[in-house]
This record gives structure tokens, C-alpha cells and sequence, in this order.
């Protein structure tokens, strides 16, 4: 691993499309993979700048983001560019709060190193922030240390 290998910092947001159960049930099973689709599409572009960048479905309505050389402030700000373009998007959810699309996102941020870091720690604590973030109210980032980037933005 790269990141291991130069002592350099791998961040991971996670991301959670908000209400989606509401969504499939509201607009069908092939609405919801188009959202799904178009969503991934943004993101894919939104960060793909750099070799070693990486979107990828992690689940359900669930997409990560590998980010190496990224800390966490760094990590927030791009998470926080995708939940606002994703916003911007404005595609029609009556079941959501918003009453569009939003997305949550958790990040966290590591120096991997062999045999003191378990990729499943970075996991958990993006993990955790993410659903924070949901509990406190969705449409937002939050950092692995409870650090809140981004209040609800309709």
C-alpha cells in the first residue's frame, strides 16, 4: 500500500444517500438505481483528479472515497464539494426533508503502518461519523473526531 509504504495519510469518506428506502418506495426500484447512477457519476468526476483517487459503491445506497495524501480537513472540504453538488442536482424526493436528493457523509483520516493500523479501524470511524451525521439531522459531513463541517443546506 502506497499510503503504508511513504507514511503518508489515507482519508476515507463514506457516503449515504438520505432517505433512499423513502425513494425507492415513492418513485420505483429503476428510479432509484438511475439516482444511484447519476450520483456515482458526480462523484466519479468530482474525484477523479488525481491518480489514486477511488469512488466505489460500498453498499446498498452506500459509495465510498479513498483519498490518498489527505488528511482530514482536506478530506471534509471534497466531501463537502460532493453533498453540495449533489444537492445541486435537485432531483425530486417528497420523501425527503429537503425535498431532494441530499446525501451524509463521514470521513476519517489515517497514517497506515504494518501491524499497529487495521484498515477496518478507518472503516469504523468514517462509519461512525456518518451516522452521526445522519442522526444529526443528514444533508451534512462529519468528521471521525465529531468536528462538524457542513450544517443542513437546502
Amino acid at each position: 500500500m502506497p499510503s503504508m509504504r511513504k507514511q503518508s495519510r489515507l482519508a476515507l469518506v463514506m457516503m449515504d444517500v438520505d432517505c433512499f428506502k423513502q425513494y425507492n418506495d415513492i418513485y420505483g426500484h429503476a428510479a432509484g438505481d438511475e439516482c444511484l447512477r447519476t450520483i456515482s457519476r458526480l462523484i466519479g468526476d468530482l474525484t477523479a483528479r488525481r491518480p489514486g483517487d477511488l469512488a466505489a459503491r460500498y453498499g446498498g445506497e452506500e459509495i465510498t472515497v479513498l483519498l490518498p495524501n489527505t488528511d482530514v480537513a482536506h478530506a471534509v472540504a471534497i466531501a463537502d464539494n460532493i453533498r453540495s453538488a449533489i444537492r445541486a442536482l435537485e432531483i425530486e424526493h417528497s420523501g425527503s426533508p429537503a425535498g431532494f436528493i441530499t446525501i451524509s457523509a463521514g470521513v476519517d483520516a489515517r497514517v497506515p503502518s504494518r501491524g499497529t493500523s487495521d484498515p477496518a479501524e478507518l472503516i469504523l470511524a468514517a462509519d461512525k461519523a456518518l451516522y452521526e451525521a445522519k442522526n444529526k439531522g443528514r444533508n451534512r459531513v462529519l468528521a471521525s473526531k465529531g468536528k462538524l463541517s457542513s450544517p443542513t443546506a437546502t
